[in-house]
């Protein structure tokens, strides 16, 4: 019922707050029950189960090969199957291609580079050693060095004077025939030696 002229009305909200949640539930429910209802009926008892229809999955992606992996330690597995007598096939060429260019060097200088007689590695030390002076009679300037690698202790030594040289290299095989020449102390460590020289 409305009040006088010129009066409000006042609704206290927190009065109309269960009312209003109680008829939310209510309208809820029957919505459940209207959509959760189905027309199917119930199978009576003993009806064997029939599946229906399944559906089908679409086509899987089959893989590709997959990249072998590289055998472990190959570096390793390599170093291991070169054998002192292909080192020593290596060195033949090498102290022969030191040969000449020693040779090389006496044409053009009239002498060999010197040592004075005492053994230095060919070229492993470039301040020290009288035999890097064959760089400039060797094709791309670059003396040889021994394939066993650590060329201060396996590499290729030069004895010499203004005259005469003796190039040694340590020898692993049997594959050549070992130096003519005595072996030097200095060299005491290797079983046996290959060499060349002149005279």
């Amino acid at each position: 019922m409305a009040g006088p002229p010129g009066t409000t009305v006042r609704i206290d909200l927190r009065a109309a707050a269960p009312v209003l949640l109680l008829g939310i539930i209510i309208l809820t429910i029957i919505f459940v029950e209207l959509c959760g209802k189905t027309d199917v009926k119930p199978l009576p008892p003993g009806t064997p189960f029939v599946e229906g229809p399944t559906a089908t999955l679409g086509p899987t992606q089959t893989a590709g090969p997959s990249p072998t992996p590289p055998p472990p330690n190959e570096t390793a597995t390599a170093a291991a199957q070169v054998s002192g007598a292909d080192r020593d096939e290596v060195r033949v060429r090498d102290i022969a291609t030191i040969r000449t260019a020693l040779e090389a060097y006496k044409a053009k200088h009239g002498t060999y580079p010197s040592t004075g007689d005492g053994i230095q590695t060919v070229c492993t030390f470039e301040q020290f050693d009288k035999g890097c002076a064959i760089k400039e009679t060797i094709a791309g300037g670059t003396v040889p060095q021994d394939p066993a690698g650590n060329p201060g202790e396996n590499g290729y030594w030069l004895q010499s004077t203004d005259t005469t040289y003796i190039v040694y290299a340590q020898r692993e095989s049997t594959l050549f025939d070992q130096c003519d020449k005595p072996k030097p102390d200095h060299l005491h460590d290797f079983r046996s030696i290959l060499c060349v020289h002149n005279p």
